[in-house]
């Protein structure tokens, strides 16, 4: 082995684990947006922390988002210490209306975001996307695609 060889050794083995180490990864938190409710108002994202959170992003047009609705807006009903907020890309009020009459449902804290100005910050690259947050705001996890009624009641429990 050549001398220089001796000194690199030990360097690359501390290197190597360093680079090895577990790395402290960025919380996703939920962020502060001001967005239009279904009646009109306006609420800030953000204000809906304090209690765990589901967050289902949706669109009227969306195939798998009109067959999980019932089963969210259900799950909304029978798990009231859980906050759920649905939150429309791309549609406005009258299309929400409509769809909730055609389906024969009452959404509760329907927030439109006809921009999709939070596709970027909460990473949504396809509808529908249900994102779990715990009391304080902070992403516990995410389920991309319509989720199932074993799926979903899997993650309330977690909370």
């Amino acid at each position: 082995m050549k001398p220089w060889m001796w000194f690199m050794l030990p360097a690359l083995v501390l290197g190597g684990g360093w680079l090895l180490q577990p790395r402290a990864t960025t919380q996703e938190v939920l962020p502060a947006l001001v967005l239009q409710q279904i009646d009109g108002q306006h609420a800030n994202l953000a204000d809906f922390k304090g209690k765990p959170m589901v967050l289902n992003a949706w669109a009227t047009w969306c195939g798998p988002c009109r067959r999980e609705m019932p089963l969210l807006v259900k799950a909304a009903e029978a798990n009231p210490e859980v906050r759920f907020v649905f939150l429309n890309i791309s549609d406005g009020p009258e299309a929400v209306r409509a769809f909730e009459s055609e389906l024969g449902l009452k959404i509760p804290n329907v927030l439109l975001d006809p921009e999709a100005r939070l596709s970027d910050p909460l990473r949504i690259q396809g509808l529908p996307v249900t994102l779990f947050y715990n009391a304080e705001g902070v992403l516990v996890d995410r389920h991309i695609g319509e989720i199932s009624a074993s799926e979903l009641e899997a993650r309330l429990k977690a909370f």
